[in-house]
């Protein structure tokens, strides 16, 4: 298959600014009034008219205009506001003449209190209540700070100035370069010009904040917290200051900003973790900071993988931006692979490729459904955009990525890399761009491949069969329900090992064209050995098999390749689940641990799917036999010098344990608990964790009271959000509605109160969308615009009964745009497969459990 990614990006069906007036520069002004939670904005646009106009249209939302001018031009525009397009239209009666033009724009606008446009989080200190305001733009709410041309593709420069409280430190995506003292407590703070960029990385500051830096090559890279936690940021510092110059090389361009924050706010979204602004990286601080006392192994690692993602977006985002959002996978996927590869090469020993087949099953698990997309797929509108922010976009993305960079080299591909980032530096691209220099990098087109991967939406089925000269391969489409309908066709490449790692064979594979592969007598062969490739592989049983007697033979990569593909067959009944089952039966101390956290994963996701079911008890128990002799081996406690990895594994290993009902280890987990209390010392970060999960998950009425007492307790952000969180996870039903009782309160941190929500849904997704359903208008002055039309169905699609869904569409009608319930289909197809699976696949697991679970 074989498009035209240009074509498919250019539908007449989007809902655009019109093309005859473009931003050159913006010279804003904002005066922030953080108690009234409002400002005041003035900017002048200097503006390119390419032919006479009486009309210019920007982008505006939720913004009052209280005067409009162009400077040389006596007459004063009228002003219409379109609030479905959250667009302004200033009309002429006589013709704005071609050429340059400057608009000026005086308006006031509101602060909200979810994580969008111009934004307040408030959270508690030592002396009472403070304040820090934030802005996040991304996809399309510049236009709620300030009016612009709000579209990836209409780049211009911004100079802003600031009048805010004197003792406050004021932030943007530059250094400020001149800071004026005013009357009343204020200074006016004036920030150098940013380069050419996109609105959405438009960033700005306040707040009562501490910046510890270093500088690296020139560049002045900072972190920016809330006073009293800079301790807690050295680790993230220094691991931008290792990044960096590492991404100067990998691209082949230096960073062209004089400074690096990352910048770190108290709460969380419901849409984002971090933002890439341009010189201003911002992350909540669950991704920026470490507390010792409750941040734990897993904790460090995301710090440092969400900060490698977003240093890599400086360039692949930033510096080059995709020209629309049909392309957003250019920024997200890419950065999602570079995550890895940069973390790789400074931390081999956490195993990131590992985790990287894990984020590529979660991408597959949903691109085998209804409701998937391509990776490259038009958008209409905005409200369409922010539902593209999804693990087709950043892990198919990623992985796509990956399978190409192995086709042409690393060499090859790196060079392909940074010629476009040469070529197209303060500019936009479609995807093709990327492809057209990294054909010209390789010695191989890659465009055929790509195309097939990206403009098509699906996951290939490479089907292995043995014969009496070795294998034949030939290639379908996997779909959640076995049925392979629509049919693909994609040109997969693919390799074959030997179980030992010998390399037997490598060539494409296409649904017009098998393969047959000579094989020698008695080898044993492995597909898309070292899982660098993005498709399903179906063995016939014999050869099955003997992989699977072979398993602990397998490199771990390969082992996780065998896990996942199994049991996501099974699931949708191309062979039987019971092969899955016969895997576990190989969980063991001596695997790598990172393979035996996706086992353990994988048991509890089965257990969740038997909620509610006469074989649970029965699927538990076995759980705990198969999982307490790893158990047995790692313990309670660490061992001195122990492989981090090992530290993971135990957490993962109590929250299944706990899960299945161990009594032993929710007996101790309890006693820790009730130590922990009296002496919270007497438990460390990552221990402290998995008693928690456990406590939280049985706990009874009196735990549940400790538990929010904690929460009430807390001193740190970040406690107080996680325990508050945790009150929403109890099984006992009773409780979970204690916990929703809560979240309409004042007494939990604002962005909190939606997260305590989402956590009920994990038992009770149906009590989650009534309550959403019951309390509608409060939960979206909680959330923020880009979340709303993702947050029910996201509650909803944990369900495991298709009742659910008229209820679903029930709300959705009420509440989400017609062009924005791509999520509501998404969680549909989860839903009926969770149902399928309970319904067809579970009894083959009671059956094998009566033979096999002794």
């Amino acid at each position: 298959m074989s498009v035209s990614i240009t074509a498919v990006a250019a539908t007449p069906e989007r809902i655009v600014l019109p093309g005859g007036v473009v931003p050159l520069h913006y010279a804003l002004t904002l005066t922030p009034d953080a108690s009234k939670l409002a400002f005041t904005g003035s900017v002048q646009i200097d503006l390119d008219v390419k032919q006479a106009t009486r009309s210019i249209q920007l982008n505006a939302a939720d913004l009052t205009f209280t005067k409009v001018s162009l400077p040389g031009i006596s007459e004063t525009p009228s002003v219409t506001f379109d609030g479905e397009h959250e667009t302004a239209t200033l009309s002429f009666k006589s013709p704005v003449s071609a050429g340059r033009h400057r608009l000026d724009i005086e308006y006031t606008g509101k602060i909200s209190q979810h994580a969008a446009g111009f934004f307040a989080l408030d959270y508690d200190t030592a002396s009472g209540k403070q304040r820090a305001l934030f802005t996040q733009l991304e996809n399309s709410d510049a236009r709620r700070v300030l009016p612009c041309w709000d579209e990836p593709g209409i780049k211009a420069s911004f100079t802003l100035t600031a009048v805010v409280p004197a003792a406050e430190m004021a932030l943007s995506n530059t250094p400020a370069v001149k800071t004026t003292p005013l009357a009343g407590g204020l200074a006016r703070v004036e920030f150098a010009p940013t380069p050419k960029m996109s609105s959405y990385l438009l960033f700005f500051g306040l707040g009562d904040f501490e910046r510890i830096s270093k500088k690296v090559d020139g560049v002045d890279v900072g972190v920016v917290v809330k006073r009293g936690d800079a301790d807690k940021a050295k680790f993230v510092l220094d691991a931008a200051v290792q990044l960096l110059p590492w991404y100067e090389d990998y691209f082949g361009v230096k960073y062209p900003l004089a400074k690096l924050d990352l910048v770190g706010g108290p709460g969380q979204s419901q849409f984002f973790g971090a933002m890439e602004n341009w010189g201003a990286i911002f992350s909540f601080e669950r991704a920026l900071i470490l507390d010792p006392k409750i941040s734990t192994e897993e904790d460090l690692r995301r710090v440092y993988i969400i900060t490698a993602h977003e240093m890599a977006h400086q360039w692949f985002g930033d510096l080059v931006t995709m020209e629309w959002w049909d392309d957003l996978w250019l920024n997200e996927g890419f950065a999602s692979w570079m995550e890895y590869k940069a973390t790789d090469h400074f931390h081999p020993e956490w195993k990131p490729w590992l985790d990287s087949v894990s984020a590529k099953e979660n991408a597959m698990r949903l691109d085998a459904r209804d409701g998937s997309h391509p990776i490259v797929t038009p958008i209409y509108d905005v409200l369409q955009a922010s539902q593209a922010f999804d693990s087709i976009t950043y892990s198919k993305g990623q992985a796509i990525v990956r399978m190409l960079e192995a086709y042409v080299g690393e060499d090859a591909f790196r060079q392909g890399v940074r010629a476009y980032i040469k070529a197209h530096a303060y500019g936009n691209t479609v995807t093709d761009d990327l492809w057209r220099e990294l054909d010209k990098a390789s010695k191989e087109s890659i465009t055929q491949v790509a195309h097939d991967f990206t403009l098509q939406a699906g996951i290939p089925l490479v089907q292995a069969d043995c014969n009496e000269t070795g294998l034949r391969l030939t290639q379908a489409r996997f779909t959640a329900d076995g049925a392979g309908q629509p049919a693909g066709n994609w040109h997969v490449p693919v390799n074959i090992a030997s179980v030992d790692g010998t390399p037997l064979w490598h060539g494409f594979v296409s649904a017009d064209k098998p393969v047959d592969v000579p094989l020698k007598s008695g080898v044993v062969p492995l597909v898309n050995a070292g899982q660098g490739g993005y498709y399903r592989v179906l063995y016939d049983g014999p050869s099955f098999g003997r992989l699977a007697a072979r398993f602990e033979d397998l490199s771990p990569t390969d082992q996780l390749g065998l896990l996942n593909d199994s049991q996501a067959l099974g699931y949708a009944g191309y062979e039987s689940l019971t092969d899955f089952l016969q895997l576990t039966r190989h969980a063991s101390a001596n695997l790598d641990p990172m393979v035996t956290r996706t086992l353990v994963d994988q048991l509890e996701e089965l257990d969740s799917l038997y909620e509610g079911l006469p074989g649970q008890a029965a699927f538990k128990a076995y759980g705990r036999k198969t999982l307490a002799p790893v158990f047995a081996k790692v313990g309670w406690d660490g061992k001195p010098g122990e492989d981090q990895n090992i530290t993971l594994l135990r957490s993962d290993l109590l929250g299944a344990l706990g899960k299945f009902n161990d009594p032993d280890v929710v007996k101790e987990a309890h006693a820790r608990f009730a130590k922990y209390l009296k002496d919270p010392a007497s438990l460390n970060a990552d221990l402290r964790q998995a008693v928690l999960d456990i406590v939280a998950d049985h706990a009874d009425a009196a735990t549940w009271d400790q538990l929010h007492a904690l929460a009430q307790a807390a001193t740190s952000n970040l406690e107080k959000r996680q325990l508050y969180v945790y009150l929403g996870s109890a099984h006992d039903p009773a409780l979970v509605q204690k916990a929703l009782a809560l979240s309409l309160t004042e007494e939990v941190p604002t962005t909190t109160r939606p997260a305590i929500l989402a956590a009920t849904s994990n038992y009770y997704p149906e009590l989650a969308l009534d309550f959403l359903s019951a309390h509608e208008k409060l939960f979206e002055s909680l959330i923020e615009p880009a979340s709303r039309n993702r947050f029910g169905p996201r509650l909803a699609a944990s369900a495991r009964d298709t009742a659910i869904i008229a209820k679903l569409r029930t709300y959705a009608e009420r509440n989400i745009p017609e062009s924005a319930r791509s999520d509501v289909t998404k969680a549909e197809a989860a839903i009926t497969e969770n149902a399928r699976i309970r319904e067809k696949r579970l009894p083959q697991v009671d059956a094998w459990l009566k033979t096999h679970a002794g």
